[in-house]
């Protein structure tokens, strides 16, 4: 009798822990985070030394970059073969969509259970004047804790957590129920049409059963070393770039003309800057006032969120609003003129004048009546107006597994991590991958000030070292939740909780 009960409970404790066992998906080895954290960073560092501006881009040599890096793993798969050790390696691929300009496309196979998640990033960045710069733009200095470099922020380093989420999951043999597809794309910031959008045109077969893609294209607001709230973008102002062309008589400068090509562009600017463009909030705007309403310690502000629709209408809250440039870009299509060209000599008239305007959509605007509303602003049928990038606005869902994964991995190390949906003032390659009904979140894993994220496009661009680490950490919880086997495993780093 003893013997039957030792046995029945024997069985029952076994059917308890494999029971247990089927909620965590064997993890490998434990992961080392200082030793992840301090390659990151390495590679971090690395990454910034490469020049990839745009233009020209020369991102071939990114590609070529993380190309390097899974040859040394494979080098290490080999070496553990040699010893018996089964692992899986990543296939990879480079793509050249001009001259010097490469697509590197890497996949790490699942169980193909589910669809896969892409990983994507951009390898080109923005010009760097180093006359305004303390440090060199492209050395990848650390200083005071700080990695330096254009494209810290901008967005290398996102690259790099990506890319180091990946070797991870490789390294820890995690079991996944999705592929994790790695793409790192040139030609973003100047629209993406030699990066992101000739892949989806040339390669569609390599990502076209993808179900989530995780890109830039959100932030979060930081107070002190704290989070108020994680953006995750759902959608995005898309542009609407223009150039304007006059053309007229030629002739010298002690002699002016008043319908010269130069006078005539220069009137037409005039209008343009004194136009203001109707305000008004769309569904996924006004959601997003909403959602941070309460966190203003302005009563008036606090106020004018909470219903923004009716607050554009207020004479009282609206003034409120448009003496914030960042509000009212969101309430509006905006019109900044950022290139002109009037002439090359002071004393000679021009044939020629020409201007690129920077033109921001609201979602759902189209660009065929934004056009023809600057025309009519213009008013002057001589000067040419067309549009050299322009593309509709596409939205993604928030009820989803991919959002679910983000809020619960935040949420592991920050209780009280509240969350917003986000529209981007600015554009990403998403948009290419919503075409093809792909689920696209905008999502920062870094916790950077505002101090630093002013560094975006501008000078001495940085982002903290523990940002990087902390970072990385917290894209492997998300990536993991999202796509392992049976859920989180031990191995992120402590029990789970």
């Amino acid at each position: 009798m003893k013997k039957s009960l030792l046995l029945a409970l024997s069985l029952l404790l076994f059917s308890h822990q494999a029971v247990a066992a089927l909620g965590r998906a064997p993890s490998g080895p434990e992961i080392d985070w200082k030793a992840a954290g301090d390659e990151s960073v390495d590679l971090l560092v690395k990454y910034l030394r490469i020049d990839t501006t745009n233009p020209p881009g020369n991102e071939d040599r990114a590609a070529r970059f993380f190309a390097s890096r899974l040859e040394k793993e494979r080098l290490e798969k080999e070496r553990l073969e040699k010893e018996g050790i089964e692992k899986e390696g990543i296939e990879y691929d480079i793509f050249e969509t001009a001259p010097g300009r490469s697509v590197f496309y890497a996949r790490l196979k699942g169980s193909g259970h589910k669809r896969p998640l892409i990983l994507l990033n951009h390898t080109d960045v923005v010009p760097a004047d180093k006359d305004f710069w303390s440090v060199d733009p492209f050395g990848g200095d650390i200083r005071g804790g700080y990695v330096y470099g254009r494209g810290a922020i901008d967005m290398k380093s996102l690259g790099v957590a990506e890319f180091m989420v990946m070797l991870l999951l490789k390294r820890a043999g995690v079991p996944l129920d999705r592929d994790v597809i790695f793409l790192a794309t040139p030609d973003e910031e100047a629209g993406g049409r030699l990066g992101a959008g000739w892949f989806v045109r040339e390669r569609p077969e390599l990502i076209k059963d993808a179900e989530f893609l995780l890109n830039e294209g959100s932030g979060n607001s930081v107070v002190g070393n704290r989070a108020l709230f994680y953006g995750v973008g759902t959608t995005e102002k898309t542009p609407c770039w223009i150039r304007l062309t006059a053309r007229g008589t030629p002739g010298h400068g002690s002699v002016p003309r008043k319908e010269s090509a130069p006078s005539r562009m220069l009137r037409a600017l005039g209008r343009l800057e004194a136009y203001e463009t109707e305000l008004k909030a769309t569904p996924s705007v006004a959601r997003y006032f909403r959602s941070v309403a309460h966190l203003q310690s302005n009563s008036e502000l606090a106020r004018a969120y909470s219903d923004i629709s009716a607050a554009v209408r207020d004479p009282g809250l609206r003034r409120v609003i448009m003496s914030r440039p960042s509000d009212l870009a969101l309430l509006s299509n905006t019109i900044q003129p950022t290139v002109v060209n009037i002439g090359g000599k002071t004393n000679v008239i021009a044939p020629i004048a020409t201007a690129e305007i920077d033109c921001r959509l609201l979602p759902g605007q189209s660009p065929q009546e934004f056009v023809a509303e600057v025309r009519r602003v213009i008013a002057d049928p001589t000067i040419t107006v067309e549009t050299f990038l322009a593309f509709g606005a596409t939205e993604s869902p928030l009820e989803t597994d991919l959002y679910r994964a983000i809020a619960e991995s935040v949420r592991e190390q920050d209780s009280s991590a509240y969350f917003v949906p986000t529209v981007l003032h600015g554009f990403t390659d998403s948009h290419f991958f919503r075409d093809l009904g792909v689920v696209c979140y905008g999502f920062s894993p870094f916790l950077v000030s505002p101090e630093d994220s002013r560094g975006v496009h501008g000078n001495d661009e940085r982002i903290s070292a523990e940002a990087m680490r902390n970072g990385t950490r917290l894209l492997y919880r998300v990536v993991h939740r999202l796509c392992g086997a049976q859920g989180l495993p031990d191995a992120v780093g402590g029990k789970k909780k």
